[in-house]
């Protein structure tokens, strides 16, 4: 049993952590915490311990009842709320626990190697994509949304979020700050290559300067206003249908593979994809880099069976 002295409230305890996440994350990060964390509670109640009292043991079987009902990432993702609430006890209000979700790893993502290998565009489908964007309001500002994605790895939801006061220069080359997955203020930053620079001057010359959202609608209802994930994600896949070829099971997301992939394949080293990639653990990054050398660089190409 876990020990535990002095033990506060568990659900002063629960709302301190809510409170936390508010201040801490983004609105999407925090909802999927507390159904993380309210999944794990109403699941102990089948068996008896509560959040004050669970082993590890329970921890594991929580996570293979899930692996047996959830995909992997929601596996993680949930286990991750669980791991984070019990450290933000210890930390945050100095309770005297063993967090019973520390090193209980996740749930294997099986194929994810081969996952990524499909959704990533080739060259002549990002090209083609880009081409598609015409010289109208709405095709200036298509091509800056697919060039961050394409160029710079963005991801979805750090495009959708940028503002335009987020727009900056350091050392001579023009950047992004970028409000990264869960985070709510901009912490860090991509560089714009000519190309992201060139897409981007020419749709805040239909833009303007004024402060706000850096992409806006032109529809009835949103003329002006930030572009909903979702309509960022329609506006990719029109782009991806209208060029026809681009296989279906693509997603928008395919766009910062496609980044990452060139960048490798073009001679950046790991820690540099890193730093665009924004990848908190160089170990995600060197997985694209096995990945890219398991079909450029493969060890069946050296076997060999001629005489010598």
């Amino acid at each position: 049993m876990l020990r535990m002295s002095p033990v506060p409230d568990l659900e002063d305890l629960v709302r301190s952590w809510d409170e936390y996440l508010l201040a801490e994350y983004a609105q999407t990060s925090r909802e999927a915490y507390l159904k993380g964390l309210r999944r794990y509670r109403e699941w102990l109640t089948t068996r008896g311990p509560n959040l004050a009292n669970a082993r590890s043991s329970d921890v594991r079987a929580w996570r293979e009842h899930l692996r047996a009902n959830y995909a992997a990432q929601t596996v993680n993702l949930w286990l991750s709320a669980v791991r984070r609430f019990y450290a933000f006890l210890i930390e945050e209000h100095n309770v005297q626990i063993l967090n019973p979700a520390a090193g209980i790893r996740g749930a294997t993502r099986r194929g994810q190697s081969q996952t990524l290998t499909r959704d990533e565009l080739t060259s002549k489908e990002v090209r083609s994509v880009l081409e598609s964007c015409d010289g109208s309001p709405i095709g200036r500002r298509d091509r800056a949304i697919i060039s961050l994605m394409a160029y710079c790895a963005l991801r979805t939801v750090e495009v959708q979020r940028a503002d335009l006061a987020e727009l900056g220069t350091m050392k001579g080359r023009s950047i992004l700050w970028v409000r990264g997955k869960g985070r709510v203020e901009a912490d860090n930053y991509v560089v714009l290559p000519v190309a992201g620079v060139l897409a981007l001057e020419s749709w805040l010359s239909v833009r303007g300067r004024e402060p706000g959202p850096l992409f806006i609608g032109f529809g009835n209802r949103n003329r002006g206003e930030r572009l909903s994930l979702r309509q960022f994600r329609r506006l990719v896949k029109s782009r991806y249908a209208a060029i026809g070829g681009v296989n279906g099971t693509k997603t928008t997301d395919g766009l910062r593979l496609s980044a990452i992939s060139s960048a490798i394949r073009h001679g950046a080293k790991p820690l540099q994809v890193q730093a665009m990639a924004r990848h908190r653990s160089v170990y995600t990054t060197l997985g694209y880099f096995d990945r890219i050398e398991r079909t450029s660089n493969p060890a069946e190409d050296l076997v060999d069976y001629s005489p010598r």
